[in-house]
């Protein structure tokens, strides 16, 4: 069962990680990001995930800016620090199982 919920925890992440890169190449191709659903994703990401929680309480103690006044730029950075993160736990977790 511990390995089924590995399997779904990669599914998850990788799927994450998916749509954050989506985001931020229809970004760098097009010059548009659709704000709402970016910020969606980022503030569910921040409740949910310890890592990118933490991560993002040390970013905010040096600069803390509203949603609805942060730049595309700094959207485009918060999801880019995500995808980091994710593809870190990513890259983690499939060391921990190849060392099984």
């Amino acid at each position: 069962m511990n390995n089924e919920k590995g399997k779904n925890d990669k599914v998850s992440i990788a799927k994450d990680i998916r749509e954050r890169e989506e985001i931020i190449n229809k970004y760098y191709s097009t010059g548009i990001l659709d704000r709402q659903p970016a910020i969606e994703k980022i503030q569910k990401l921040r409740l949910t995930d310890e890592q990118v929680a933490a991560a993002t309480t040390v970013r905010l103690t040096i600069s803390s800016v509203p949603f609805d006044k942060v730049t595309d730029e700094g959207i485009i950075s918060e999801l880019k620090m995500q995808v980091g993160i994710l593809t870190a736990k990513l890259t983690v977790s499939s060391s921990q199982k190849a060392a099984l």
